[in-house]
């Protein structure tokens, strides 16, 4: 009788440490996501911030790992985070805008009693507007189905990463990636409104993508972490700044002359305090990445010889 030869079975190979720890980050906003999306039919401000925040979170990450991710799927997730972020715009920007008026109406006593109540209700009418226009959305087939390919894309984790060997390197060097074009905005030393959008964009998409490798080296990236969200807050008040002025200047007729005057000039006054502001602190940040740079150097060293291997 002959005898049986065992086939050796084959055991997968270890995932890297690159391409665990990115998914993990992955898997961590998918998990934030759901969470923030059950809460959505009763969702408070800092309900409708979370949710933005975890769409654009997963969104940025999903943009600089794409070369570890399959393609189609990575890509088709990203136009439904999209999407999603889009369709709470209208109710954030409506939050942002009542609480900027209603505490500037506040510290400026030239202002009436019987002006302040009238902006103060109608922006919260327009904040219940908002939201309800957000609930009406929530029971749209539209909605419904986005709701469900987010759950797919999470539900099929497994089959969104086609890279599971990258080591540390790899995935620096993915972030060192992410820097290009921010990098090269700061070298210009941006001022005008467009500019500081673009770079606004630009280090979000930053931080995000840094963030998942913060403790290879914990001091240079909490000095680089300060400075970028200093500097994103301040172009990110300078922007809502300018939104509230154009929503001031098209709703005069409801405003009354008098007061869209006042909120005209005490607007282009912080407008004036946000830009400075917003350029100092964009000036900071490109100092604190070339710190992160020189101590990160032994790794990226090891990623140029995994290329040239």
């Amino acid at each position: 009788m002959a005898k049986k030869t065992s086939v050796p079975r084959l055991v997968p190979a270890a995932p890297g440490a690159g391409s665990t720890r990115i998914e993990a980050a992955v898997r961590e906003q998918q998990r934030l996501l759901a969470a923030a999306t059950a809460s959505l039919e009763a969702a408070g401000v800092e309900d409708i911030h979370q949710a933005r925040v975890a769409a654009r979170r997963l969104r940025s990450l999903l943009k600089t790992f794409r070369p570890l991710l399959e393609p189609r799927r990575a890509r088709l997730y990203r136009v439904d985070l999209r999407s999603f972020a889009r369709a709470l715009a209208a109710v954030r920007e409506a939050d942002v805008r009542r609480d900027m008026l209603v505490a500037m109406v506040r510290r400026n006593a030239a202002i009436s009693a019987a002006d302040r109540r009238q902006l103060s209700v109608l922006l919260e009418d327009l904040c219940i507007a908002a939201r309800e226009g957000l609930r009406r959305h929530l029971r749209e087939p539209g909605w419904m189905a986005l709701r469900r390919a987010l759950d797919r894309q999470a539900a099929s984790g497994d089959a969104l990463f086609v890279s599971r060997d990258a080591s540390l390197a790899r995935v620096l060097t993915l972030v060192d990636r992410a820097w290009r074009r921010p990098t090269r905005l700061m070298r210009d030393e941006p001022e005008s409104v467009a500019e500081l959008h673009e770079l606004r964009l630009a280090l979000k998409h930053c931080r995000y993508a840094l963030e998942p490798v913060a403790d290879l080296e914990s001091r240079a990236a909490a000095r680089l972490m300060r400075r970028l969200r200093a500097a994103q807050d301040r172009i990110g008040e300078h922007r809502d700044t300018l939104l509230a002025d154009h929503w001031v200047r098209l709703n005069e007729r409801s405003l009354g002359r008098t007061l869209t005057a006042q909120l005209v000039g005490d607007l282009a006054r912080q407008e004036r305090v946000l830009r400075r502001q917003a350029v100092s602190r964009s000036r900071k940040v490109l100092p604190a990445w070339r710190e992160w740079r020189v101590a990160t150097r032994r790794l990226r060293r090891e990623a140029k010889q995994d290329r040239a291997g």
